[in-house]
C-alpha cells in the first residue's frame, strides 16, 4: 500500500511539474538579422534627411510617448515634443556610427556614437547615444527611450 502511495506521489509531483513548465512563457525569441538592419537603415535615412535639413525622419522613429533625454535639459516627452525640440536646430551635418545593436523579439537597444559639424565641416560636438526600441503589436519598431550626450568638455564662458 505505501509503495502504491509513493507511485502516485511520484505521478502526481510530475505531472503538476509538466503543467507548470508547459504554463511557463517560453525565453523571449532573438533579435534577427533583419530586425538588425531595420535599425541600420532608419539611423542612414535619418542621418541622410537631417544633413538635408529634414527632421521628419529623425522625429517620426519615436513613439507617441517616447522619453528623449539630450544634455543639460528636462526630459522631452513624446514625438510631437522631440519633433519641435529636433526643428529648432540650425543647420548641422551629423554622422552616426552604429557600435552595437542587441535584444529581443520585442525590445532592442542600439549603442553608437555621433559626430556633428557645421556646414563648413568644423567640428561642433561627438559624442554617444543609446536607444531603446520597442517592437509594437502592429510590427513596427519604434524608439521608446533616447539619450545622448557629449565627449567633449564643458567650455565655461
Amino acid at each position: 500500500m505505501n509503495q502504491y502511495k509513493t507511485h502516485i506521489n511520484v505521478a502526481c509531483w510530475l505531472a503538476s511539474a509538466l503543467f507548470f513548465i508547459s504554463c511557463n512563457p517560453s525565453a523571449p525569441s532573438a533579435l534577427t538579422e533583419t530586425d538588425k538592419q531595420y535599425f541600420r537603415d532608419v539611423t542612414y535615412n535619418v542621418q541622410v534627411g537631417w544633413n538635408k535639413g529634414d527632421r521628419e525622419p529623425y522625429a517620426k522613429r519615436f513613439s507617441a510617448d517616447a522619453v528623449y533625454m539630450a544634455p543639460n535639459r528636462e526630459p522631452i516627452i513624446g514625438q510631437d515634443a522631440i519633433r519641435t525640440f529636433a526643428n529648432t536646430f540650425p543647420e548641422v551635418k551629423i554622422e552616426y556610427t552604429i557600435l552595437e545593436i542587441m535584444g529581443s523579439a520585442e525590445y532592442a537597444y542600439v549603442r553608437g556614437s555621433f559626430v556633428v559639424t557645421n556646414p563648413a565641416d568644423s567640428l561642433l560636438d561627438k559624442g554617444k547615444y543609446l536607444s531603446v526600441w520597442r517592437k509594437f503589436p502592429d510590427g513596427n519598431w519604434q524608439l521608446t527611450h533616447d539619450i545622448f550626450s557629449s565627449d567633449l568638455a564643458v567650455v565655461v564662458k
